[in-house]
């Protein structure tokens, strides 16, 4: 574990590998019955990859990024911490 809690290992944004990896676990959710966390409009029929992408850009998703270095160690980051970048 990292001694300085503020320090972030890595880039500052979320990789396009923490992106998918997100997306898809978040569409994976929503198909399984979670609840949306962003109101979508009426009349819609969204895909639940779209719902996800959608939440992520909203910066609502409950989420930590676990990042990990060869030596061993490794932070949890808070996605909200984090720069979402899309078509990276």
């Amino acid at each position: 574990m990292m001694d300085n809690e503020d320090e972030i290992l890595g880039p500052r944004r979320l990789t396009i590998y923490e992106i998918a990896r997100i997306i898809g676990a978040r569409a994976a959710q929503i198909a399984y019955g979670a609840p949306v966390l962003i109101p979508l409009p009426k009349g819609t029929r969204l895909r639940e990859i779209d719902i996800a992408r959608m939440e992520l850009k909203a910066g609502v998703l409950p989420l930590t990024i676990r990042r990990e270095l060869t030596d061993g160690r490794f932070q949890n980051v808070p996605i909200w911490k984090l720069k979402y970048v899309e078509n990276v």
